[in-house]
């Protein structure tokens, strides 16, 4: 694929179970409740329902491994946010539609329907992916995974890294001139 950026990253997985809320367990509600949008206060609450020192022990490049229906409940942007800066991706069995999106948003790397992830994978184990092909390959055991990539609109945005980058990128392709400002 012409133009694409390197969409594989390497890193330890942190496994978790089947329905993961996005508020309480991703994300403190109180960061949803008071409005915090800024990464530098987010981060260190990520996961913190689940594992209040996750975000201590994580580095970029991890893995939140995730279960069925990760990211339910509300549609709330604050728990992408927090593991966007956090520098690590999600590959869960299934996702909510809502986390799926704002996760593309922030230029959060998600797999949403990594069918068979948890059976690959154990906490601690060292995997690789590749974001574009969809492979799944856990160094640790010498295991392989193939699952849906990400594609399309979703991909680009995720190269470019998130929404507002993408809009910056492709403003004056849109347009004709420069229409985007910091300001904006």
């Amino acid at each position: 694929m012409p133009g694409v950026k390197n969409m594989t990253q390497r890193g330890r997985a942190w496994v978790f179970g089947d329905d993961v809320l996005n508020d309480g367990q991703i994300m403190d509600i109180e960061m949803t409740r008071q409005v915090v949008y800024e990464p530098e206060q987010l981060a260190p609450l990520a996961m913190c329902g689940l594992d209040p020192e996750f975000s201590k022990k994580v580095r970029p490049g991890d893995f939140v491994v995730g279960g069925e229906r990760f990211g339910r409940g509300p549609m709330h942007i604050q728990g992408p946010i927090a593991l966007a800066a956090l520098g690590v991706a999600v590959l869960a069995e299934s996702m909510a539609r809502s986390f799926y999106r704002l996760s593309i948003s922030v230029g959060l790397r998600v797999l949403p329907f990594a069918t068979g992830i948890r059976q690959l994978v154990n906490p601690g184990d060292e995997l690789e992916v590749d974001f574009c092909t969809g492979t799944v390959a856990n160094l640790t055991t010498g295991k392989h995974l193939r699952v849906a990539p990400v594609t399309g609109a979703a991909l680009e945005i995720l190269e470019a890294g998130g929404e507002a980058q993408w809009l910056k990128a492709h403003a004056v392709e849109f347009h004709g001139k420069a229409v985007w400002t910091e300001d904006t």
